[in-house]
C-alpha cells in the first residue's frame, strides 16, 4: 500500500494526492491528506488557529489543482481577496507539487462559530474576489475570477469551477487545529464530472457525498486517502489513475532577489546606497532573509 501520511524528504514533509475515476469514466476524484503540508504553513507563518484553517484550506486546494500541471515549470496561483480581517491569501503550486503560501495577517484570530468550528468565512470575508492564475509559460497566463460566495473557501471554489467549467463539481477542504495550535489533520476532496458524464449517476453521487464525513476528521488516524475514497464511494468501482507528491517548498533564491532589486532601477538603487548603505529583503512565503551590503548594491546598479 502506498504511503498516505507524510514522509520526510530533504527536511520537508511530503503528502500525496490520489487521482481516480469511476468505472464509467464519468467523474474525476482527487483526494489528499495535507496534514504535513498545512503543518508547514503553520510553522513558517506562525498562524493563529483561524488563519491556519484558512490558509491551510487554500494551500490544500492548490495542491489538488497541481494535477493540471504537466510541466515542472508551470504553476497555478490562487488568490483570495475578501473584506475580512485576514486580508489577502495567496497559494501557489508548481508542476512538482511544491506549494508556497502567504496571508496578510497571520496573527488575526476570531472566536469560533456557534457550532464550535473555526470562523474561516468571517476571517476571509464574503465580499471580494477569488482569482486563479494559470501560468503555462505561454504568451499570457490564463486568469479566471469569480466573486466570493461565503469566504469558507471550499464553497467559493465549487462556485468557481461551476462557472469556469460548466460542470458539476464538489470541493471539500478541512483543517483540524489542535489545542496547542499544531495541525491535527487536514485534507481535501475534489470531484468533477467529466465531459460526456452519465447524468443518471448524479443522484447516486449526491447520496454518497451526503454520507461523507468532514474531510478534516478523516486523516487523524493516518488513513490512506485512496482507501477513504473506496470506503465512501464503493459503488463507483474506482480506478486509481495516479499519485502525486505535494509539499510546502518555497523556490526563492538570491539570484531571483537580485533581479527584483535590479528591476527597481538605478534611481531607487542609488537611494538605497546613499541613504541606507544596505538592503534586507524578506521572502513573504518562507521568511528567508537576503542581505545586501553597500558594495553588493553598487555592483547591481552598475550592471543595469
Amino acid at each position: 500500500m502506498p504511503l498516505s501520511r507524510g514522509f520526510l524528504f530533504g527536511g520537508y514533509m511530503i503528502n500525496k494526492l490520489y487521482i481516480a475515476t469511476d468505472s464509467t469514466e464519468s467523474f474525476r476524484f482527487i483526494i489528499v491528506d495535507s496534514t504535513e503540508l498545512v503543518q508547514s504553513v503553520r510553522d513558517i507563518h506562525n498562524t493563529s488557529a483561524t488563519a491556519s484553517a484558512a490558509l491551510g484550506r487554500l494551500s490544500t486546494m492548490a495542491s489538488i489543482m497541481s494535477h493540471e500541471l504537466k510541466n515542472d515549470k508551470h504553476n497555478i496561483t490562487l488568490n483570495l481577496q475578501g473584506n475580512g480581517p485576514g486580508g489577502m491569501l495567496i497559494s501557489t503550486v508548481n508542476g512538482r507539487g511544491e506549494v508556497k503560501s502567504y496571508v496578510s495577517h497571520p496573527e488575526v484570530d476570531l472566536p469560533p462559530k456557534s457550532n464550535k468550528k473555526l470562523d474561516v468565512g468571517n476571517f476571509v470575508g464574503n465580499d471580494g474576489l477569488l482569482t486563479v492564475i494559470k501560468d503555462f509559460k505561454l504568451k499570457e497566463p490564463y486568469i479566471g475570477q469569480t466573486s466570493l460566495v461565503s469566504g469558507e473557501i471550499a464553497e467559493d471554489f465549487s462556485n468557481y469551477f461551476y462557472q469556469s467549467d460548466q460542470r458539476p463539481t464538489v470541493v471539500a477542504l478541512g483543517v483540524l487545529v489542535d489545542t496547542d495550535l499544531s495541525i491535527k489533520s487536514a485534507g481535501g476532496l475534489f470531484i468533477q464530472a467529466l465531459p460526456g458524464y452519465d447524468e443518471s449517476l448524479i443522484d447516486k453521487l449526491e447520496k454518497d457525498i451526503n454520507n461523507f464525513p468532514p474531510i478534516s476528521s478523516l486523516f487523524v488516524n493516518h488513513e490512506n486517502p485512496f482507501d477513504v475514497l473506496n470506503q465512501f464511494f464503493a459503488d463507483f468501482d474506482l480506478k486509481l489513475l495516479g499519485e502525486k507528491e505535494v509539499k510546502y517548498l518555497c523556490d526563492c533564491n538570491r539570484d531571483r532577489v537580485e533581479r527584483s532589486l535590479i528591476s527597481l532601477g538605478k534611481e531607487t538603487l542609488n537611494e538605497l546606497i546613499e541613504e541606507d548603505g544596505k538592503a534586507e529583503l524578506v521572502c513573504d512565503f518562507c521568511h528567508e532573509k537576503y542581505n545586501f551590503t553597500k558594495e553588493d548594491l553598487i555592483k547591481l546598479r552598475d550592471n543595469i
